[in-house]
């Protein structure tokens, strides 16, 4: 055999990757000419482009992202498991002695889908990403109106009244430790988007995983340096315990 090309990220993924540099550049943009008053943009179109990037940005994450994962049978993949600690010692080990380089990506041929995608370190920013999202989504709520209700909830000012009994701690209102808190969550993503991008995926035994995901979903497994074919067809187990009869 000399190839094997299975689907890695469907259209609805690709879609949704697409939109998401598109939005969470805008969102970033937008927001450090609000809060440093850069002149690039007038104060209120700087704040129309942040409010519509974040609800793009927070429908495609809190939404989106989590259906695909989902109709894909994906859940699972996103958890850290035992071989995910054993693939990032691994990583930690190449990195300092050169080792070999762990197969990270698991595709099975009995289940005919990648049981696992994605890098240790990516799984970890993904957490990172959605702390972040979170801490973002959350303060924004409270800084976007003081009124915003949702079913009769005042969500502001549930947000605020939390604020309220944590920020005589630090010495600040409510009000503007939820800013603190919004601003430090847009560092986070910066520093997450640094790691992502600059550390896993410009890894050059990634670069089938980048043209699958910009451009035709599609990579050739056998050829990936990355992967580790399974076959859980006649195994028992979740692939997390790896009970697999090994293809490659």
């Amino acid at each position: 055999m000399d190839s094997m090309v299975a689907t890695r990220h469907t259209t609805l993924e690709r879609l949704a990757h697409y939109v998401n540099i598109v939005s969470i550049s805008l969102l970033l943009a937008s927001g450090f000419i609000i809060y440093l008053g850069l002149p690039y943009l007038a104060y209120s179109d700087a704040y129309a482009i942040h409010v519509i990037s974040a609800a793009v940005f927070i429908s495609v994450n809190w939404i989106v992202m989590p259906y695909s994962a989902f109709v894909n049978q994906a859940i699972r993949s996103y958890f850290f498991w035992p071989a995910d600690f054993k693939r990032l010692w691994r990583v930690v080990k190449n990195f300092f002695t050169g080792s070999e380089y762990p197969q990270y990506t698991v595709y099975d041929i009995g289940k005919r889908r990648f049981t696992n995608r994605l890098h240790p370190v990516g799984k970890l920013l993904i957490y990172v990403h959605y702390a972040a999202l979170f801490v973002a989504t959350v303060t924004g709520v409270a800084l976007y109106s003081t009124s915003m209700s949702l079913m009769g909830v005042n969500l502001s000012g549930l947000v605020l009244r939390i604020m309220d009994v944590i920020a005589p701690s630090f010495h600040l209102s409510g009000l503007a430790l939820a800013r603190v808190l919004h601003v430090a969550a847009a560092y986070l993503f910066i520093a997450e988007i640094i790691v992502h991008v600059g550390v896993v995926q410009l890894d050059p035994r990634k670069l089938q995983h980048l043209k699958s995901m910009f451009i035709d979903g599609k990579e050739d497994v056998l050829s990936d340096p990355t992967a580790d074919i399974v076959d859980t067809s006649e195994g028992e187990g979740e692939y997390a315990e790896k009970v697999v009869i090994r293809v490659k």
